[in-house]
């Protein structure tokens, strides 16, 4: 069971369902979007879930914050004087934030407020336009969008360096992807997926296995791993990996901070000799720091595992058809079977690793 608190587990998953949702309404090839409608509307929602996220991250955090960094939101006085307090607060401990973040964090709360309540405040309305937002959310597009979903990851990776130090990596702004309006290869492999899907649960539900079931599951299967798989993963690490992720999790050998807090993609080589990081790396993992660079690469590989195979379709599916008495010749679908296996364990346990269980 995840030891993450309520209301930021569930504000992340609204998050991320949100954007999910972005990516299906944007891209589907039936969908026609109302451009300037749909950009306001996901504005709006994610305004909402986004200031509930990080409130309920500082009212988490603050319970560990021994220096008192982020008294200053807590206390009494003007908005505008306590975002100024915290950012002198972060900027005194060491932890380099942009004070425009701050700002626009405040201005995205009262817009949020504004939503929530139906109402605008007045005497807010200055402050809003000042951090480049409009003062009729109809009016909110993409690139305000864009602009939340950036102050939201560098507001998550402050509040997080109280902890962390300057290791989590500030002030790299991060932007929601611009989805092309076509069908492309990610789209490809998607479709390619729900057909295995399909003819898994129709082997299930007939329990029959016919000679084009396993043509076109052998031809859908390929085309998903050369687009999904070959290019992404190191097929030669997952053994490596799983031994030692799954050490990790049978021992519950945890970090002390949730793990999606780390971007180990932006710690270069040459940082992973540096001494100092590495004995804070290794206070936080609870790992010997010959044990780093092995973690970093396992949950990489693992991160791509489970974000490329979703499920345990492959594995259900190429099982079925292995202990079929018909065959495709000069294709073995043992070794397509291991290998289905080892992506989706390696996956699993990147899942099991970072929610604790």
């Amino acid at each position: 069971m995840s030891e993450t608190p309520e209301f930021i587990d569930t504000y992340s998953d609204d998050l991320l369902y949100l954007m999910d949702l972005r990516n299906s309404h944007l891209t589907h090839p039936g969908k026609i979007v109302t451009e300037f409608l749909f950009q306001a509307s996901m504005s709006r929602l994610f305004c909402v879930f986004m200031i509930g996220g990080i409130e309920a991250m500082l009212e988490n955090w603050k319970v560990k914050d021994t220096k008192n960094i982020l008294e200053p939101y807590f206390s009494k006085g003007s908005n505008e004087d306590r975002i100024t307090a915290l950012t002198n607060n972060f900027k005194t401990n060491g932890i380099d934030v942009d004070e425009k973040i701050l700002k626009q964090y405040l201005a995205i709360k009262y817009v949020r407020n504004t939503i929530v309540h139906s109402g605008w405040n007045e005497n807010q309305k200055d402050f809003i336009i000042e951090q480049g937002f409009p003062t009729d959310t109809r009016k909110l597009t993409d690139e305000h969008l864009q602009i939340m979903y950036a102050v939201n990851n560098e507001m998550m990776k402050y509040i997080a360096s109280i902890q962390l130090k300057d290791y989590i990596k500030l002030g790299d702004y991060q932007k929601l992807p611009d989805y092309e309006r076509y069908f492309t290869k990610k789209q490809l492999a998607g479709f390619l997926w729900q057909n295995l899907e399909k003819i898994d649960y129709l082997i299930y539900e007939k329990k029959e296995i016919t000679q084009n079931m396993i043509k076109e599951a052998v031809y859908d299967w390929n085309l998903f791993k050369d687009i999904n798989l070959t290019n992404h993963i190191d097929f030669e690490k997952l053994d490596s990996s799983i031994a030692f992720l799954q050490k990790l999790v049978d021992e519950k050998i945890y970090s002390e901070v949730p793990i999606g807090y780390f971007d180990f993609e932006k710690i270069s080589s040459t940082e992973i000799g540096n001494s100092d990081l590495l004995e804070e790396l290794s206070k936080i993992l609870k790992l010997n720091t010959t044990e780093i660079p092995q973690f970093i690469d396992s949950f990489g590989i693992g991160k791509k595992c489970y974000e490329k195979m979703k499920n345990i379709t492959a594995t259900s599916l190429l099982k079925k058809l292995s202990k079929s008495e018909l065959s495709i010749p000069a294709y073995n679908l043992d070794n397509e079977l291991k290998l289905a296996e080892k992506v989706f364990k390696l996956g699993r346990l990147y899942y099991d690793y970072a929610e604790k269980r």
